[in-house]
């Protein structure tokens, strides 16, 4: 590499037209901008490889977000599965199916209640923190959000660009000033946090619906 980097040196100097050509000023200035391109060069090539966001990870991937601008918290809940859940004791004491006594009740006033029961966390304080996007899922809003930057949004650019981010499991149709997205399954979580997020592609002026794909 230290060999190449002189000769280049060499060959850029010695194209100075022949009254600079000897000058020991001009030279040193020629062979500094040759330093200063090749390191520039290096420093994009390392930075390219850096901020691929095909291959980046955690820190690596939040930096990719800040400069395309997303980032991975969200404030709401994605349901994986089905839950099983009860109401609040204090809930169900104050409606009017409170003679059943039932519903649960917090470690704060488990003592006061009766017949409630104990949990481990109150839901309501639970869901009101800022959740947090794993990498597999950011790394595919981080590539939404490139390309919701750097495409126009004409139908078919959308339609081509959608369908090649989900890899077949996300459409759009159009109608008047509506765009819908249509979703199996595996991609019913992202579509969600990419309109929570903001990053789902549409013309100016059009609403987006979300329909999921029902076999």
């Amino acid at each position: 590499m230290e060999n190449i980097l002189l000769t280049l040196k060499q060959y850029f100097a010695d194209l100075l037209i022949i009254q600079y050509r000897g000058s020991k000023k001009n030279r040193a200035l020629i062979e500094f901008l040759v330093d200063l391109i090749f390191a520039n060069n290096l420093a994009l090539e390392i930075k390219e490889k850096t901020v691929n966001v095909n291959d980046s990870i955690g820190k690596q991937l939040d930096d990719v977000g800040k400069w395309v601008g997303v980032d991975r918290y969200y404030y709401k809940e994605i349901w994986t599965h089905p839950y099983l859940a009860f109401p609040n004791y204090s809930t169900i004491k104050t409606s009017d199916y409170s003679e059943f006594q039932g519903g649960f009740s917090t470690y704060s006033n488990f003592a006061e209640n009766n017949g409630g029961f104990l949990t481990y966390k109150s839901w309501s304080s639970v869901r009101a923190k800022a959740n947090e996007i794993g990498d597999e899922y950011f790394r595919k809003l981080i590539q939404l959000k490139i390309i919701k930057n750097s495409i126009n949004h004409t139908c078919k650019n959308i339609d081509d660009a959608i369908w090649k981010w989900s890899e077949g499991h996300v459409y759009v149709t159009w109608d008047k000033m509506e765009i819908t997205y249509h979703y199996d399954n595996l991609y019913k979580n992202l579509i969600e946090l990419a309109s929570f997020k903001n990053v789902l592609l549409k013309p100016t002026g059009c609403s987006i619906i979300l329909e999921a794909i029902t076999s």
